[in-house]
């Protein structure tokens, strides 16, 4: 009996001892978005941000667990776990209330795209994005942007991925896609597709994509984070996985 108590009690203070070591794990969620996150669990994730974020656990020595999810699910998780990460995000008021905002990777240009032999298409405002039907992914900032009810704005069709979004436009079966210029034509060209069948028609703003947190997030790994990403961008890696991803843009 004495023997069967003590096993237990070493079995027990094994897992206590454990436990600090699992918890103190940083979540990182990411989901399928070339350039910057390109999921492959064969070989290994890749794109720019992931590349990038390898690059700072190297500096910072976090212990992470990479976890590849949708996008809606994963901006619900992190919005609700502490101690997890997620990337890429586009920066929003609305986004900061729920999240903590961990540094800007990339800049781009968020707008509306067409096909670009379609001479009929003129776009001076947002409202007049109404005029036309449009594709838009679940859970992304254009939804707000836009002020998109799905189940009430005439025109608009909500699915589950930009990709989706770009193959309803090449087929003509809506007139536009709102989308930044990096992610829509290094997705129309890995879809196959050309870049100069498309165009930007109109530009709303220069937006700041980057990581996010939950804000209960340990705040010792929030500023590992952060200093690893001003040493990337002193020592030069930040330039070389820009130009890799990104060319001279």
């Amino acid at each position: 009996m004495t023997r069967t108590i003590l096993y237990f009690i070493c079995f027990f203070t094994f897992f206590a001892n454990s436990a600090p070591a699992n918890s103190a794990t940083l979540n990182v969620y990411i989901a399928e978005y070339p350039p910057f996150q390109i999921l492959d669990e064969k070989n290994g994730h890749t794109g720019f941000a992931v590349e990038l974020f390898k690059e700072i656990v190297k500096l910072t020595e976090i212990q992470v667990e990479y976890i590849a999810v949708p996008w809606v699910r994963a901006k619900r998780i992190v919005a609700e776990q502490p101690n997890s990460v997620l990337f890429t995000m586009a920066k929003t008021p609305e986004r900061e209330k729920l999240y903590t905002w961990v540094d800007t990777t990339y800049l781009v240009n968020e707008g509306v795209f067409a096909l670009n032999d379609r001479k009929d298409i003129t776009i001076n405002s947002l409202e007049d994005v109404y005029n036309y039907s449009i594709a838009l992914p679940r859970g992304d900032v254009s939804v707000t942007t836009l002020n998109i009810f799905p189940d009430h704005t005439e025109g608009a069709f909500i699915v589950e991925h930009q990709e989706q979004c770009i193959k309803m436009l090449n087929l003509s079966r809506v007139d536009l896609n709102y989308n930044n210029d990096v992610g829509f034509f290094v997705a129309a060209k890995m879809l196959g597709f050309s870049p100069d069948k498309f165009k930007q028609v109109f530009i709303t703003r220069q937006t700041e994509l980057g990581i996010v947190a939950n804000k209960n997030i340990n705040p010792e790994s929030l500023r590992k984070i952060r200093q690893a990403m001003v040493t990337l961008k002193e020592n030069g890696v930040y330039a070389r996985l820009q130009h890799t991803w990104f060319g001279d843009n």
